[in-house]
């Protein structure tokens, strides 16, 4: 298809979650920067919180963290948000700064290339309705992509055959019906259980690895109209609690740590973990729900019914592969069979929001052979790479955080855009190198290996009126595409 269709802007922003929403409300409040687009292959705003609108669907981060500082959230109802008030707060942000208007919908980022003449990306698109592929030129671009939209999908022998629903998490529908169904749930799935155990006829789940269940705190206490009224009358209350939040939840660091500290935390919070399973859960499943790896390699679950919901008569929960479906049915390796007229998939996301292939930096070089030459996936600080100026991950390799807010990390990647004092920004490449070095060290200290990832995440500074030695500026002279001039990152 003939790709003929160009505009411009000086910031082009992929993806319209809460991240995406910040770096734009950032623009217009820090930068007083309004020329920007941000491009989404959704229908809504919101990313993960509009994809993923399964029954009991929450934030395992209380509310008061998991909320911009310089936008707090009063009408949070309980300690742990449902996802239709993470949707809805996410939402209330973007109109009350009027990012709406910028937003495009159901364009697909394919890729980009850096031109090296005009000092600007050119950021390859599709609109998903009408298939036309078009490129939007940039100054500056800026990926929001987020990690839990895309479905990572079992590899089931005759799933094509089954004659009912077979549904991932993330693309759960409202008017799905599961009352009097045989359901099947395959994967983790600790908060869609509880939620539709009451409405099925049978559940069966089917687990690979257990996972640690620790209890909900203060069981997502639930906020009343009075208290949700001090929280919007007071602000410094909000504020109190969200550090409070943060201090508790910072503390759990010292449990990754592979020293004999680390060690006596995780056997302590590993024992408090088996001890909620032994007095909440059936003891037939104990064996089933004992993990064999080390506390901290993954995220942990907070729990709020989903162990209590095992000893309802309607559910089983299997530890067995899934050898085949059939049309009415899921057959395990034992030669079990289990009647089946729904399947639920809980099975996770394909980790692939960081396009590598489709990423074209200086002299030509992918963002593929960059990591290839660097020896793995790793950016500046989370968020920039040296051959490719001027663009910025909001939620870049080791961005991610096992024991806290991603909302906290997200804020430090926008924050310091304050000051355009050149027209092209790079991060040096022994600076690069360096700080993956670095993070690659620290993690080798910690029981995060292999899948396992966790990382504070630290924004480098985009445009800082004090030269950072670990980037490079420079100024070149911009022509004017149609006409149109380029007047971020110019210096006033």
């Amino acid at each position: 298809m003939e790709k003929q269709k160009r505009i411009y802007s000086d910031v082009a922003i992929i993806g319209a979650g809460l991240s995406g929403i910040d770096m734009a409300c950032q623009l217009q409040r820090q930068l007083r920067v309004s020329d920007y687009v941000i491009y989404d292959r959704a229908q809504e705003l919101g990313g993960a919180w509009a994809a993923n609108k399964y029954p009991g669907c929450s934030v395992d981060i209380p509310g008061a963290l998991y909320s911009l500082s310089w936008f707090p959230n009063p009408e949070f109802t309980s300690l742990f948000p449902s996802q239709k008030e993470i949707l809805s707060y996410i939402q209330r942000v973007a109109r009350a700064n009027h990012v709406n208007e910028h937003v495009r919908f159901q364009i697909e980022w394919k890729g980009a290339r850096w031109v090296e003449a005009s000092g600007t990306w050119l950021v390859h698109l599709c609109d998903l309705n009408t298939k036309e592929e078009f490129f939007h030129e940039a100054k500056v671009l800026i990926s929001a992509v987020g990690g839990y939209t895309n479905p990572k999908l079992p590899d089931l022998s005759g799933l094509d055959s089954f004659e009912g629903p077979v549904v991932h998490t993330a693309k759960w529908r409202d008017e799905y019906d599961l009352r009097g169904l045989n359901v099947a749930v395959v994967g983790s799935g600790s908060q869609v259980v509880p939620a539709v155990i009451n409405d099925v006829n049978r559940l069966t789940q089917f687990i690979q690895s257990p996972q640690y269940y620790v209890p909900m705190p203060m069981g997502n206490y639930r906020f009343g109209k009075a208290l949700r009224v001090c929280f919007s009358c007071i602000p410094l209350t909000l504020l109190l609690i969200r550090w409070l939040v943060f201090w508790i939840l910072d503390t759990s660091l010292g449990q990754f740590y592979n020293n004999s500290k680390g060690d006596r935390l995780r056997v302590k919070r590993a024992l408090c973990s088996r001890k909620y399973i032994e007095e909440n859960a059936p003891e037939r499943y104990w064996p089933l729900l004992t993990p064999g790896y080390d506390l901290g390699c993954r995220r942990r679950i907070l729990d709020n019914d989903y162990i209590r919901s095992l000893r309802n008569p309607r559910m089983k929960l299997v530890k067995d592969s899934i050898t085949q479906v059939d049309s009415k049915s899921v057959i395990t390796g034992s030669g079990e069979k289990y009647p089946v007229d729904f399947i639920i998939l809980a099975t996770g996301f394909e980790f692939s929001q960081w396009k590598a292939d489709s990423v074209i930096g200086r002299g030509g070089k992918t963002l593929k052979q960059h990591w290839e030459d660097h020896g793995g996936i790793g950016a500046y600080k989370t968020v920039a790479m040296n051959e490719f100026p001027n663009m910025f991950y909001l939620l870049g390799p080791n961005s991610g955080s096992g024991h806290t807010s991603v909302l906290f990390a997200i804020e430090w990647i926008a924050r310091p855009v304050l000051q355009r004092q050149a027209s092209i920004v790079e991060v040096c490449k022994g600076a690069e190198i360096a700080w993956c070095d670095t993070i690659q060290t620290a993690l080798s200290k910690t029981v995060l290996t292999g899948s396992c990832s966790n990382v504070r995440c630290l924004l480098n500074t985009l445009m800082n009126n004090k030269p950072d030695n670990d980037l490079q500026y420079s100024n070149i002279p911009t022509p004017k595409p149609d006409g149109i001039s380029f007047p971020i990152l110019s210096a006033h």
